[in-house]
């Protein structure tokens, strides 16, 4: 399925990370947060990735490596250089059912 992100590439203490922006309820699912992680690795080559959200305050939330977090938190992120991006994201592929498995 293809769908549009909102994206920043931000380097801080040498290290480069694509930020995506997502809704809120893709934090309840880490094992959708971590597929969409996934997914945008091609997007971005040789770049860790880091989702972002923000809560009802407008405060950013992390989902990632948590060295990555901690060099966000220190950062403004809405200051960054964000730009709409294109991925394809397919979250129907989460494991296999059991009737997959017998068939």
């Amino acid at each position: 399925m293809e769908s549009k992100f909102e994206a920043a590439v931000v380097t801080e203490q040498g290290k480069t990370i694509a930020v995506i922006s997502v809704q809120r309820p893709i934090f309840r699912d880490s094992d959708n947060a971590i597929m969409i992680i996934k997914a945008m690795l091609p997007v971005f080559p040789g770049m860790p990735v880091v989702l972002m959200t923000l809560d009802p305050q407008g405060n950013p939330a992390y989902f990632g490596r948590s060295d990555l977090i901690l060099l966000l938190e220190s950062i403004n992120i809405k200051e960054a250089d964000w730009k709409e991006i294109t991925a394809e994201i397919d979250l129907s592929k989460t494991c296999p059912t059991k009737e997959a498995e017998d068939a």
